[in-house]
């Protein structure tokens, strides 16, 4: 019967550049794309990866161990996600009642309404995604230690954190940001420092702080909230 270390050895194709792409496709995912429903996929897929990733720079059942907090993250954040209807009007919400919320301005693509916030959000990707790759090809400002694949992790993930709270007002939106931000630190950090103390206390941390994401959706999303 395979046992982890042969799962990890067939999959480990992914340490490299391949996982590399994948996960800063995700971290572009989850910084564009508004629905709640793809955003969490994506963020399932890029913990997946990221423990390939570590696995190439720390003992295989730490990065392990990562991937499980990140998916058991996905899974409290997907929980919550339903308990307020994926961000979306509660059902028993009348017209009339709904027409007082406050409408996304919507912009005219060809046949499209779109929200003129996915195409700040597209604009925003397509500078960090530019910006990933010019940094990448100079040595100059490469990260120490950190291997020119992974560097271009540990920076994607970092910008569309950082950018990706800094644009919105929606909890679970900002909370992903936060995350992928964490995610990227815990990247660097883990190749200077291979400790399961700083395992254990990088992951609390992450799980303290989906609480306190899965909290402030909640509330914003009450019934009695929409409406101020």
């Amino acid at each position: 019967m395979p046992n982890i270390l042969d799962f990890l050895d067939w999959l480990s194709f992914l340490q490299g550049a391949v996982g590399t792409i994948i996960v800063l496709l995700t971290a572009a995912i989850i910084f564009i794309i508004r629905d709640w429903r793809i955003s969490l996929l994506a963020l399932a897929l890029q913990y997946l990866v990221v423990g390939m990733l570590l696995s190439g720079v720390m003992l295989a059942y730490m990065a392990f161990m990562k991937t499980i907090v990140g998916l058991f993250i996905t899974l409290m954040l997907y929980i919550t996600a339903r308990q307020v209807n994926w961000g979306k009007l509660p059902t028993d919400v009348s017209p009339k009642e709904a027409a007082q919320l406050k409408q996304d301005p919507l912009i005219r693509l060809g046949p499209y309404l779109l929200p003129t916030d996915s195409l700040i959000r597209l604009f925003f990707g397509m500078a960090i995604g530019l910006t990933v790759v010019a940094i990448s090809q100079r040595s100059l400002l490469q990260l120490p230690v950190v291997s020119d694949d992974l560097n271009a992790a540990i920076v994607g993930l970092i910008a569309f954190g950082l950018v990706g709270m800094s644009l919105t007002t929606e909890p679970l939106k900002a909370g992903l940001g936060l995350l992928m931000f964490m995610t990227g630190f815990e990247l660097f950090y883990s190749s200077l420092e291979q400790s399961a103390a700083i395992l254990m206390m990088l992951a609390t941390l992450n799980l303290i702080l989906t609480l306190a994401i899965s909290y402030l959706v909640q509330a914003r999303h009450a019934y009695r909230q929409l409406f101020d």
